[in-house]
């Protein structure tokens, strides 16, 4: 934290006029101010003492203490964000990678395997990488959205490329300072999934019709690979009955890939979106429910393999999640019932098994 007399009395000046000071401890990592309790206006005065001391290069904690409240001061660390080029060549990439991986799926799809047939190359980018990436966009999108809707410094969405059958491992974004409050957690954490998964709805109604029109038949020759259904899939077939024996059409695989990607990040540990949300409803609580995350994956890996990757990288990038800023303002009603919502799109889209082959 900055030194000196005068940092520490504009801090008591801020800090003080909507919160009378106890007591001031000046520690060698910041300041720490017990302050009287505030039956009401927390929330609001916290959040402008916040913004207020952001741009002083400051950020601020608010946790309850025995007399009162308890204040904390230190420097808001300082991140270092890469270019928007580096965005713009990942998501260049990323396009390369998801039209070659749609390419040979809708080559595989018509029995036509020539990897620079230009009819390929067009249906691939059409039927499969467009609506992947407009699901995975969208679901980074809302995130940065909602995290600029809070004052949070966000980057833009990072694509990450990868290889057939898919070409990308997925999106992020990077969220450059500490979540501000519960409210804020549940909001960016939730953002994402509803997004993507609004996108995903009307990728698989048209890729059950394609499916439907299409009627490849499957051949029987060759290894093949079968697909779980999970409840959100069964459901929105129910509007378009797909015949046995036919295979899935390319724009139904990313419609079921939006499944799957919607059905991991709400997971309910460490920093995924289900962590976010857990954490804004459970608090400390959420520990608990993290490992009991992880200990099903390791259960569920017996079946599937991938769970295993899962659990361990769960595990590695952090069980734990931190607390936000203001960790004392419980949820209002609307969002318990998002976090209620997010819950049932967990059930809808996970699959324990999604692959078989």
């Amino acid at each position: 934290m900055p030194s000196g007399k005068d940092t520490l009395d504009l801090l008591i000046r801020e800090i003080g006029r909507d919160f009378p000071i106890q007591e001031v401890r000046v520690l060698s990592e910041g300041a720490v101010f017990d302050v009287a309790p505030k039956p009401t206006g927390l929330e609001e005065d916290f959040d402008k003492l916040r913004m207020n001391l952001k741009t002083m290069g400051l950020v601020a904690t608010v946790k309850e203490a025995p007399n009162g409240l308890q204040i904390g001061v230190v420097k808001l660390p300082v991140v270092n964000g890469r270019s928007v080029r580096v965005n713009q060549v990942m998501l260049f990439v990323t396009i390369l990678t998801t039209i070659f991986s749609g390419s040979l799926l809708w080559g595989s799809y018509h029995d036509s395997f020539s990897l620079f047939n230009w009819d390929n190359i067009v249906n691939g980018a059409v039927y499969f990488a467009f609506p992947l990436l407009l699901i995975l966009g969208t679901h980074e999108i809302s995130h940065f959205i909602m995290a600029k809707r809070h004052g949070l410094n966000a980057s833009l969405p990072f694509f990450i490329p990868s290889i057939p059958p898919i070409g990308t491992f997925g999106a992020f974004i990077s969220i450059r300072e500490p979540l501000p409050s519960r409210k804020a957690l549940l909001d960016v954490g939730v953002s994402g999934p509803i997004g993507g998964f609004l996108v995903t709805i009307p990728v698989m109604l048209l890729g059950f019709h394609l499916t439907a029109v299409g009627s490849v038949a499957i051949s029987g020759e060759g290894p093949l690979m079968y697909l779980g259904v999970p409840l959100a899939m069964q459901l929105v077939e129910l509007l378009f009955p797909a015949a046995e024996g036919y295979m899935m059409h390319p724009t139904l695989f990313a419609g079921w890939l939006g499944l799957f990607v919607t059905g991991i990040n709400l997971l309910p540990a460490g920093q995924l979106d289900g962590g976010h949300i857990a954490r804004s409803v459970l608090g400390d609580n959420t520990k608990w429910l993290g490992m009991a995350t992880i200990a099903i994956l390791l259960i569920l890996s017996f079946s599937y393999a991938g769970w295993l990757i899962f659990a361990v990288l769960i595990y590695f990038l952090g069980i734990f999640h931190p607390p936000p800023l203001n960790d004392i303002t419980p949820l209002d009603n609307r969002r318990k019932a998002v976090a209620i919502l997010a819950l049932v799109l967990l059930l809808i889209c996970f699959m324990p098994l999604p692959i078989q082959g």
